[in-house]
């Protein structure tokens, strides 16, 4: 909060938060001044448009969000100009942060503040106001931790279809003709693959093969989004619901009519989980500070990239929405699983990449075939694509083999990382202890909500020495 209170100008408030993707499209605004808002109508809907498009006066080189996209910082611009379409020009001074996914810039966030408003002395939110806003939101340092995803596809549409999958394997193609009884229905579907395995591919070639393929497809990486964000992006806001809170659809009604892909829905609050329980049960839900009780027709699909029953085991799910939503169950086998699917695999991203890198790769060797076949392919096809294609960008333009030697050096790479991370998984016998111990606990008070001198005749030790451990493990 110091921080905040030494940028604009220690004003100690914002006005806005918008955060956009690295193609430019918004993908989250929330306005408390109305000045700020992007249309003559204040319900004006901008998430999913384009950003330069809604604001007119500003393009890459002259908007701050963009600029600190380009630097790969953040980045303090005092009085911009600002002009959105059916509004009057005003000035603001914001704060742009990248928001990056590993070493890679995904997108951007920006807060603002209406620096017209504050010269004329017309706002007056205190620090406090500001804080709970800010809380109500987003945590901006752990956003900068997390992934972010767009909404996946063109337009909202679904790109692949069942025929998009390809595969060799008998298992596989089991998998390939579930997808017809799982599109011919409204039942939610559970698909479980490791990261990496195509669990997205599944679930658009679904939405295509139903009759809700002209309708929008949409996809949400529930571990990309902080867990307040979350809420409101899932179900929406109703004006008044906070400071400065507007009427917002969530992704729940754009999805009406299509299907709503919920992507490590394991990562989702478990209060979450429940309020989407509902959903699953009746197709009702309430925006977030509204009374009235909406009703979609959309079909939930939801993806773990960790075995179901050891989710709702750590208690990252609950189990009756595992029940709700596993009545269509696609299990993605690993790529170790189905290594008889390599050669078919590296033929077809070979097909695409020689047009990407300007290549002309005809044939593969045996050899390659060969030690792609005793490698065990952790990341799954993902990792075998990006070794692929590593191996395209070192050939020469008239080289038609891909050889084992291209490829060698990332697959010593790899290898290499891929053992060091499971030498860094071994814990010392003592943390193993603590975590074990630690768990217990914290299933065991969740059993009695919370309640140590239960928690402490269940587990048979004192109630003083239950409220050390749990002290000392920050679980209360």
């Amino acid at each position: 909060m110091q921080l905040m209170n030494n940028l604009f100008n220690g004003k100690g408030y914002i006005d806005g938060i918008t955060i956009i993707d690295l193609e430019g499209e918004i993908l989250f605004t929330a306005k408390f001044n109305n000045k700020l808002n992007s249309g003559s109508n204040e319900n004006y809907e901008v998430v999913g448009k384009k950003f330069l498009d809604v604001y007119e006066n500003l393009d890459e080189n002259t908007s701050s969000t963009y600029k600190s996209m380009t630097l790969g910082a953040p980045l303090y611009t005092e009085k911009q100009n600002l002009k959105s379409k059916g509004r009057k020009e005003i000035n603001i001074t914001s704060l742009s942060i990248p928001i990056k996914s590993g070493s890679k810039i995904v997108g951007a966030i920006d807060l603002s503040v209406n620096e017209d408003d504050f010269e004329k002395d017309n706002i007056e939110i205190s620090s406090k106001d500001f804080q709970k806003n800010i809380q109500d939101h987003i945590n901006i340092e752990t956003f900068e931790n997390n992934k972010v995803n767009k909404l996946k596809g063109k337009d909202n549409k679904a790109v692949y279809e069942t025929d998009s999958i390809i595969t060799n394997n008998k298992k596989m193609i089991e998998l390939k003709e579930y997808i017809t009884i799982a599109a011919d229905c409204d039942l939610p579907t559970l698909i479980y693959g490791e990261t990496g395995t195509g669990k997205e591919l599944f679930a658009q070639a679904i939405h295509n093969s139903s009759n809700r393929k002209n309708k929008p497809f949409i996809a949400q990486n529930c571990a990309a989004i902080p867990e307040n964000l979350l809420e409101s992006i899932l179900f929406g806001t109703s004006k008044g619901a906070f400071t400065g809170a507007i009427d917002n659809i969530g992704l729940l009604e754009l999805a009406n009519g299509g299907t709503l892909l919920l992507d490590e829905i394991n990562s989702m609050p478990i209060h979450l989980q429940s309020k989407l329980l509902r959903v699953l049960q009746d197709g009702t839900f309430r925006s977030i500070g509204s009374k009235k009780e909406k009703k979609v027709d959309v079909k939930i699909i939801a993806a773990l990239n960790e075995e179901p029953l050891k989710s709702i085991e750590e208690g990252h799910l609950r189990r009756d929405i595992y029940y709700r939503l596993s009545v269509l169950n696609i299990n993605i086998p690993p790529l170790r699983e189905r290594k008889d699917d390599i050669p078919i695999l590296v033929n077809s991203i070979i097909s695409k990449y020689n047009i990407v890198l300007n290549k002309n790769i005809k044939y593969v060797s045996r050899n390659l075939y060969h030690n792609l076949s005793k490698y065990d392919w952790p990341g799954n096809i993902r990792e075998l694509e990006n070794v692929i294609i590593y191996g395209l960008s070192t050939v020469s333009k008239d080289k038609e083999k891909l050889e084992y030697s291209d490829i060698e050096k990332k697959i010593n790479e790899l290898t290499e990382l891929n053992s060091d991370v499971k030498l860094n998984m071994v814990e010392p016998l003592t943390a193993m202890i603590q975590n074990y111990e630690k768990s217990i606990i914290e299933k065991t008070l969740k059993q009695v909500d919370f309640n140590v001198s239960k928690a402490s005749k269940i587990l048979k030790v004192p109630r003083q020495t239950l409220q050390r451990k749990v002290k000392n493990y920050d679980l209360i």
